[in-house]
């Protein structure tokens, strides 16, 4: 997987170029991830009805599990690369999942309907973001009342070895701010390892 961020497609991120390689890094971060994602799950209020987005899905880590579990609801998986996508609509097929719906974003819009969604998974994105602010907005206008968004970045004091530089990093502190000012609420914080972190914000 390339090192260097590229300016995103006119839109919020900072993102990787959408190759080969790109596509089989991240596949290759999934094998070797030591998070839980099932454990993660647990900890989010998640119901089998539900219409979730995972924005940045990558190549399905949460976006599969997710839809494995949400089996009366949706999963809008969301990513500005192509490559990315055309990977994960491959995974889903593959699972024979009918519950994800793929969408390739571009621009600064998110493609999502106000109102839509009952909750938002956020991983490993926010901290790429170049205007953080305007998408925890955005993520907050596509939430239905009482909504939720669960937010899994990198802790800023774990090592740099396998994520961005420590600048780059978003703490809990500065979530917990951009989601007030967007009118949410923290409903959890959680320690997932010593590289990263688990909060949930509610509308």
């Amino acid at each position: 997987m390339a090192d260097r961020l590229l300016e995103g497609l006119g839109g919020f991120f900072m993102t990787q170029a959408a190759t080969e390689e790109n596509v089989q890094g991240q596949l290759a971060s999934e094998r070797r991830e030591p998070l839980d994602v099932h454990r993660i799950m647990s900890l989010v209020p998640l119901r089998p009805y539900m219409a979730v987005a995972d924005i940045g899905c990558g190549t399905g880590l949460f976006t599969i599990p997710l839809a494995k579990f949400l089996w009366d609801g949706k999963v809008y998986a969301v990513d500005w690369e192509e490559g990315v996508m055309e990977a994960l609509r491959k995974r889903v097929a593959e699972v024979h999942l009918g519950n994800v719906v793929a969408i390739k974003a571009d621009g600064a819009t998110l493609p999502l309907e106000p109102n839509s969604m009952e909750g938002v998974v956020l991983s490993w994105v926010l901290h790429k973001a170049s205007d953080r602010g305007e998408l925890m907005r955005q993520v907050v206008a596509a939430l239905r009342r009482a909504g939720w968004c669960a937010v899994i970045d990198w802790r800023p004091d774990a090592a740099e070895a396998d994520g961005p530089p420590k600048e780059k990093r978003i703490g809990e502190e500065e979530v917990g701010r951009l989601g007030s000012e967007a009118g949410l609420r923290v409903s959890l914080r959680r320690e997932l390892s010593d590289q990263y972190y688990l909060m949930v914000l509610t509308k």
